[in-house]
């Protein structure tokens, strides 16, 4: 090969260098460009999008999580933005009694999903004991609330404390005696045997776990009867329709009622009253719904 011919080679190879290196340049300008105006629009790229579990639990997770029967029907899920309204227990078909606390809400409540995962433990307000018993076996517990949850914590705890000393309830039924602990007794260490928890969905699913509540239902589990503030405002439609406060009683006794030792029970025939110890948050499968540890009246 010649010289010059040599040189044109050079001259070539040279060129095709130059060539590649500036739609090589183009390229990364152009990336840069895209990666701007993505960032501009709120686009992630760099996470695929986050995985939706589904509303409706997959293992057997009642109002109760623990173990029991397969669900028949999803749960209502949180759709409102109303302000969320609180209420006590009584119902025309709870039956009624003196003192009852304010009804439920009749605005579709907004519901937080994440509180701020501090408790305070609420004294009870006057006059909402109904009845303690003077014998019995004794069953000290607390009321209290997570923290952010835009729900009323008098009320609340005026309901819950009506709800355990009502003449239906588990005092009778069992023969216990509920002896509420006050914030500044539980505060000294005084041994409480239930402390019944109204928390945020996802603060329920930590305080259940390892039980799965999917941010869904309630739970009792290391001596907390966990009321899931999601069912606590919105209730179940396919148990009590917009019934909410008739729904109340029926979380309380049913997460407590584990706390005393009770297991789930079955429907035990159609058109009868459902037993408070039935996952009546997935249907009734028959039965008539009734949130109390007593036998309804005929």
């Amino acid at each position: 090969m010649t010289t010059r011919a040599a040189a044109a080679r050079r001259e070539l190879v040279a060129r095709r260098h130059r060539s590649l290196a500036a739609a090589g340049v183009a390229v990364c300008v152009a990336l840069n460009l895209w990666v701007a105006a993505a960032g501009a629009s709120g686009t992630d790229l760099t996470s695929r999008p986050p995985h939706q579990p589904s509303t409706r639990p997959t293992t057997t997770t009642d109002d109760s999580a623990l173990a029991g029967t397969a669900p028949s029907a999803p749960l209502p899920s949180s759709t409102g933005d109303a302000g969320a309204t609180t209420g006590g227990p009584r119902s025309a078909a709870a039956g009624s009694t003196d003192a009852a606390p304010t009804p439920g809400p009749t605005t579709t409540p907004r519901v937080v999903q994440r509180g701020d995962g501090k408790f305070t433990v609420l004294s009870v307000p006057a006059g909402a004991v109904q009845e303690t018993p003077k014998t019995g076996r004794t069953v000290r517990y607390t009321i209290e609330t997570e923290g952010g949850l835009g729900i009323d914590p008098t009320a609340y705890a005026s309901t819950v404390a009506h709800v355990l000393s009502d003449p239906r309830g588990w005092q009778t039924r069992d023969k216990v005696r509920f002896v509420n602990v006050k914030p500044a007794d539980a505060k000294h260490g005084t041994r409480i045997d239930i402390r019944v928890t109204l928390a945020s969905p996802d603060t329920t699913d930590r305080l259940c776990a390892p039980l799965q509540t999917r941010g869904q239902v309630s739970c009792h589990a290391n001596g907390r009867a966990v009321l899931n503030a999601k069912r606590w405002l919105l209730g179940v439609p396919e148990a009590y329709g917009k019934d909410v406060a008739t729904y109340r009683i029926y979380q309380i006794n049913h997460e407590v009622g584990h706390g005393i030792g009770h297991g789930h029970a079955t429907c035990p025939g159609k058109g009868k009253p459902a037993p408070v110890m039935m996952q009546q948050s997935y249907g009734l499968d028959g039965c008539t719904g009734w949130p109390w540890p007593t036998p309804k009246p005929a």
